[in-house]
Parts: C-alpha cells; sequence; structure tokens
C-alpha cells in the first residue's frame, strides 16, 4: 500500500496531533501560527488596544516614536491649532504630541486634512519632517523639538533651499542624509545643523547616479553596518559617510535587487530588510551572496500580488510609496504591509 511521509512544513502545514491518537493520513492547516527556525512553531502576537486610546483626527498624518513619546504631524496656512499633548495610555502615561508647521497667516485647520507627510528621520529629542499641503505646490521642512516638562512641541522651518522636499531621508554622522527630488543625488546636512545645506566644505551631495543606469533613480536609503545604502529599484549602492566629506565614497554596489520603497527599509539586529519587487529581502543575505535568491527571508502571511508601480504615487516629481515596513523587535521579526490602494489623505 502506497503512502505518503511528510517531515517538512515550513509552508504552513502541520500534523495535527501526535501520530498515536491522529486519524490516519490526516493533515491541519497553520493558522495564525510562524514556523520558527529548527522546525518549532510560535503563535504569532497580536494586537491589544491600550487603555485610554485615543482616536487622533483627520488633520494628523503619521505615527512616529522618540524620546518617549508618539508623534503625529500637520501642516497648513493658519496660525494656532488645538492640542498640545494626550495621554495615550492610562497605565503607563504615555503621550502623544502634536508636530505642526504653517506660515501662520489665516486659513482653516480642518482644511490641513489634505495635508501629505513626505517623510520624516530622528533628530535628538525630536524629527526633521517633509510634509506639504497641497500636493508638492508647496512644502514644508521643519526640525521638530519636544518640551519634555510641558509636553509641547516647537518647529523650526528649514528655509534653505538646498535641502530636498522628496522626504526620503535617514540620520548618520550627525547629518541628515535626503535624496534629492529628482532622486539623482542623495543630499547631506552640515554636521550637527539640519537646517543648514549650503555650507561648502560642510554640507554637500553624493553623486548616486554615476553608478545606476539612465533613466534609473534613488527610491530608498537605509543605514547598514556603518554605511548608507541607497535603493534604486534594480540596485543597491553602499556609501562609506564621515563627519569629514572628503570621507565619504562609494564602497560597492549589489546589482539585480532593489526597492521602491523607502518605508520598507527597516534596520533589524545589524541586518537591512526591505521589499523588493520579488518579495521580502536581506541585504546581509544579498551581501554574502551576490546574487539575489528566489526566497530570501520568511514567509508572507499573504503574498503581495500588485506591481511596485502600483503601490506608489508622485508628489512633487518623488515617489510616495504606500508599503510600510516596522521592526517587531521583541519578536525578532519584520513587518510589512501595502493598502489595496490609495485613499484620501
Amino acid at each position: 500500500m502506497a503512502k505518503a511521509t511528510f517531515d517538512r512544513f515550513d509552508g504552513g502545514l502541520l500534523l495535527a496531533r501526535p501520530s498515536s491518537v491522529a486519524p490516519a493520513n490526516s493533515l491541519a492547516r497553520l493558522i495564525n501560527m510562524d514556523v520558527q527556525p529548527g522546525g518549532w512553531l510560535r503563535a504569532r502576537p497580536k494586537w491589544k488596544a491600550s487603555p485610554g486610546a485615543l482616536a487622533v483626527p483627520a488633520q494628523w498624518k503619521g505615527l512616529e516614536s522618540n524620546a518617549g513619546y508618539l508623534w503625529t504631524f500637520s501642516c497648513w496656512d493658519v496660525a494656532t491649532v488645538p492640542n498640545t499633548s494626550d495621554i495615550v495610555n492610562a497605565e503607563t502615561g504615555e503621550r502623544l504630541v502634536y508636530a505642526f508647521q504653517s506660515s501662520g497667516t489665516g486659513g482653516d485647520f480642518d482644511d490641513a486634512t489634505s495635508t501629505q507627510l513626505l517623510g520624516v528621520t530622528r533628530w535628538e529629542k525630536g524629527f526633521v519632517v517633509a510634509m506639504t499641503p497641497d500636493g508638492g505646490a508647496n512644502n514644508f521642512k521643519t526640525v521638530f523639538d519636544v518640551n519634555t516638562t510641558t509636553h509641547t512641541v516647537t518647529g523650526t522651518a528649514i528655509t534653505d533651499v538646498n535641502m530636498p522636499s522628496s522626504g526620503i531621508m535617514v540620520t548618520a554622522t550627525a547629518r541628515i542624509y535626503a535624496v534629492s527630488d529628482d532622486g539623482q543625488s542623495v543630499k547631506f546636512s552640515a554636521v550637527g545643523d539640519p537646517t543648514d545645506w549650503t555650507t561648502s566644505g560642510d554640507a554637500g551631495s553624493l553623486p548616486v547616479s554615476q553608478h545606476f543606469a539612465s533613466g534609473q533613480r534613488a527610491y530608498g536609503l537605509g543605514l547598514y553596518q556603518g554605511k548608507l545604502a541607497v535603493f534604486t529599484d534594480q540596485s543597491i549602492q553602499l556609501w562609506n559617510i564621515d563627519p569629514d566629506p572628503t570621507g565619504m565614497a562609494l564602497d560597492r554596489v549589489i546589482d539585480g535587487v532593489g526597492t521602491r520603497h523607502h518605508g520598507s527599509i527597516v534596520s533589524l539586529y545589524g541586518d537591512l530588510l526591505f521589499l523588493s519587487e520579488s518579495g521580502v529581502r536581506s541585504l546581509t543575505t544579498l551581501s554574502n551572496a551576490l546574487f539575489p535568491s528566489d526566497v530570501d527571508v520568511g514567509l508572507p502571511i499573504k503574498a503581495f500580488t500588485k506591481p511596485p508601480t502600483s503601490l506608489t504615487r508622485t508628489a512633487d516629481g518623488g515617489p510616495i510609496p504606500s508599503v510600510k515596513g516596522i521592526a517587531a523587535g521583541p519578536f525578532s521579526q519584520y513587518w510589512v504591509t501595502a493598502p489595496n490602494r490609495w485613499q484620501a489623505g
């Protein structure tokens, strides 16, 4: 009599019960469990609403964490806005703070629902942020700081015209690095001053377009083992970065894989994970193997079926990807998601 033997269940199958009590040839689907290295199983983490959680009005965009606060952002042509901070967890006293920047000459804060958060990167206790209230016709670039006594946020407008509006930014070597609006270079601020993108011998740019083909552009940035990783959709450049601009140089280029989704690029335990056209990738695996494999890391809960171009829209000449990745550090996991379609706001 023929029989089938299963000894690997990486694809999501699980022997339902010990053979002594299971019906012959029975298998069950693996639901809400993760297969760990070595084959053992762990329940997927569940969401839990925090006590005292509150609804955030549509004028506020994004949710980031720094200095013990959750942050949300907005911009519009108004002089004042409501709210300084709110407690979002009654058990721990964790707070949500509101970061706002505008010209302050008039208008109606209700109109700020059209604000788009182009990008953020941490800076000291706060963030450097790029926003637009009107689809890229105007841009606000701001350094935000929080007063940890009053729990209020203040913003300093960045007026230097050499700072890109793309919102594709990272913080390293006491600088902000940002992809230019046309995606052909990576500009960097002066050391210790994210408002200065002009001072010769301190601020400047990296000529990344010299190392990718005509018609390509940079879509994302990340930090990997002390180097700046610059992503096109078909390659990754690793740059040595230094407080002294003369010490910056290209280390190497990894061809054949990249990403259009800056928001998917996440550092986890010394590795850099991101969503490519063919799935989630590990920069450590790529850099060691020197070529992309069919399956890199992990198994998807749900497959990505839409092409990268359908997950990206454009404002002010630059891409705004809908994909978002986070590092779930306590679980040693990388989570990435993309909505089915873009929605207003």
